[in-house]
């Protein structure tokens, strides 16, 4: 019988990722709208969290 090994991905290093993942990113890219990350508020930072793991976005 023949083993494979399971092959550990660091996935903060893939080029490229699924497309839910590319999705959402894009998504939050539009709602942070080229802003540092110093002007959102936490308020903000907390709504864009939740909505990606609201069913119906």
């Amino acid at each position: 019988m023949r083993r494979t090994i399971k092959k550990e991905t660091n996935l903060n290093k893939l080029q490229t990722g699924c497309s839910p993942c590319m999705r959402e990113a894009k998504i939050m890219e539009q709602k942070i709208s080229d802003r540092k990350i110093s002007e959102i508020k936490i308020n903000e930072i907390k709504k864009i969290i939740s909505s990606m793991f609201k069913e119906n976005n």
